[in-house]
């Protein structure tokens, strides 16, 4: 599940950490949804997202394009966690760690949002 832009990756930084805690203690208070300024289209290898502001181009392979089918149907992260769980047969706690951290690495380029659960 890694996000690609072409760029040398860089290090995440604290803000990066601190979301990443809050995101997985506050898993149901909130939900993703695509951001205005993104737009992705599907391969047989995953998918590609373009965030029409910047014009950057971000890739993943099919297990990214499950979790960002799941962010289009706005689903919250436990729920998108136990999908990808089911899914791929990998254990829970596994699923969430590495669904959390795509999540933010989406939301630290901007290509989803948080959306609170009413």
């Amino acid at each position: 599940m890694d996000l690609r832009d072409g760029h040398p990756a860089k290090s995440p930084g604290a803000n990066f950490r601190e979301e990443l805690i809050t995101m997985t203690h506050q898993p149901n208070e909130f939900r993703f949804t695509v951001h205005p300024e993104a737009s992705a289209s599907f391969h047989d290898n995953g998918v590609v997202i373009l965030h029409l502001g910047s014009g950057r181009l971000f890739s993943s392979n099919q297990a990214g394009a499950s979790i960002w089918r799941r962010v289009e149907q706005r689903l919250p992260l436990e729920a998108i966690s136990r999908e990808i769980s089911s899914e791929y047969q990998i254990a829970s706690s596994t699923s969430r760690d590495h669904v959390a951290h795509f999540l933010s690495t989406l939301e630290q380029h901007t290509l989803i949002q948080r959306e609170a659960v009413s």
